[in-house]
């Protein structure tokens, strides 16, 4: 059997780049199967495509979700990895072969998912046969890495034993952000100088715009916020979609900043007494605790029920007049002890090292 660790998912996504990078500085032996191509919401780095840990593999696009691998199979004989360790959910067609390469050869593979038991997706005939396939794939897995305790325990919803889930905490890359906040002097970004000294208690918005996100809800929230308030919208959107929003937050105050890279973010959450997530978006929480700002948020994908604890790391609402008694009822020395509680919370028990450790723990024991 080979040494190799293969991690197959269908893109290079920009929030598991430090892993990876993590993994190569620990001189981890792994290969990485995905495609290296942005499609859809899902931007791809330029860079993916020199990565030397990224196997060159045959792939397609079917819509913007689904990337398929043809020939995986063929490929799998041809690396013979100690282990597999594979995305979940929508990369089920090329877990099927993966299954049966297990089957055939005796190997073992681990399923590495966030779990959906946070959505209701129907009960169709066709999501029947998907359900059916995709928890035959994760029973037949040695284990089931889960992002988050909730995940942990839809998997046991689904007769997944719990023993063999294992909740990674899924998380960003915290290496990156503790070495670029010892090189950043705060200053006041050009577009925000106008309304910095004004004595406003600004919050923040980060992330992708799109509808999953229910950035509506925030102009809702800023209506009765009232005029003290003020809404950092850091993000890009479709174009369709921004003008949607835009007439949305009409009235309110707020400004659109656009994406920012990691490095870019200090200074807008530096003037942030905290962060508001009213939809989903879990690692946006990481994120903001990595900065050191506390969470307001509704449901995200889980992550807020082992990050968010009500008055000590942010908190979470149950609707828009709760958020706002809430946010309204705090000072700025509450947001600053609850911004420092989030911050050690994430790098104590939430950071990428612990991540890798866990993670090559339970791919160390399949031998």
């Amino acid at each position: 059997m080979g040494k190799t660790i293969l991690i197959a998912q269908r893109f290079y996504y920009s929030f598991r780049e430090g892993f990876f990078e993590y993994l190569v500085d620990k001189e981890v032996d792994f290969k990485l199967i995905n495609a290296t191509t942005s499609r859809g919401k899902v931007k791809v780095i330029r860079e993916a495509k020199d990565k030397p840990f990224i196997v060159k593999a045959f792939y397609f696009h079917y819509g913007d979700f689904y990337v398929i691998f043809p020939f995986l199979f063929f490929r799998l004989i041809f690396i013979n990895p100690k282990v597999i360790v594979s995305e979940g959910g929508q990369n089920t067609i090329n877990n099927i072969q993966i299954y049966l390469y297990s089957k055939v050869f005796r190997k073992k593979y681990i399923i590495w998912d966030l779990g959906k038991g946070y959505a209701d997706f129907g009960n169709s005939l066709g999501r029947k046969i998907y359900m059916k396939t995709y928890v035959r794939i994760l029973h037949g897995a040695s284990y089931v890495f889960g992002y988050n305790t909730q995940s942990k325990s839809y998997f046991e919803s689904l007769g997944v034993d719990g023993e063999k889930v294992v909740v990674l905490n899924n998380t960003i890359d915290t290496r990156k952000i503790a070495s670029l906040k010892k090189l950043y002097k705060p200053f006041i970004p050009e577009e925000l100088k106008a309304i910095a000294g004004n004595g406003y208690t600004f919050l923040i918005f980060v992330g992708a715009l799109t509808k999953t996100k229910n950035i509506e809800a925030l102009a809702e929230l800023m209506k009765k916020l009232g005029p003290n308030y003020y809404l950092l919208i850091v993000g890009d959107g479709t174009p369709d979609y921004l003008a949607e929003l835009k007439s949305c937050f009409d009235g309110t105050n707020h400004i659109f900043v656009g994406y920012k890279k990691n490095e870019q973010l200090f200074p807008y959450y530096d003037l942030a007494s905290f962060s508001v997530l009213p939809g989903l978006g879990g690692l946006s929480i990481n994120q903001a605790m990595a900065f050191g700002v506390p969470v307001v948020c509704k449901s995200a994908d889980g992550a807020e029920k082992d990050l968010v604890i009500n008055d000590e790391t942010g908190y979470i609402y149950n609707d828009l007049e709760d958020a706002s008694r809430y946010i309204t009822g705090r000072s700025r020395s509450e947001w600053e002890t609850m911004g420092k509680k989030a911050e050690k919370l994430l790098y104590t028990d939430h950071n990428v090292e612990s991540m890798m450790d866990r993670f090559l723990f339970y791919c160390n024991k399949l031998k």
